[in-house]
């Protein structure tokens, strides 16, 4: 499955926190994790190696890291950020 974000979304850092913008306003506040995920999402790569990378990188289970990659990969189709390319 390949993931493809929105062009109209970008994550910016502002007083030392991560921000998701759509269409140059501010949206979300994405905590470490959820910025990681974005930001490798944004670079092409697939939700079963970022799993693998939050796993390593936090030291938590395949479990848990494939848990928050789909949470926030489900709440960001529902914005309509991200979509699945066939």
């Amino acid at each position: 499955m390949s993931i493809r974000v929105s062009p109209v979304g970008r994550l910016i850092s502002s007083d030392g926190k991560d921000i998701l913008e759509v269409a140059g306003r501010p949206l979300l506040e994405l905590n470490t994790v959820a910025a990681i995920i974005w930001s490798e999402l944004a670079a092409g790569v697939g939700p079963t190696e970022i799993v693998s990378q939050i796993a390593a990188r936090y030291d938590v289970s395949e479990e848990q890291a494939r848990r928050d990659v789909s949470n926030l990969i489900r709440d960001l189709k529902q914005r309509l950020l991200v979509y699945q390319d066939s």
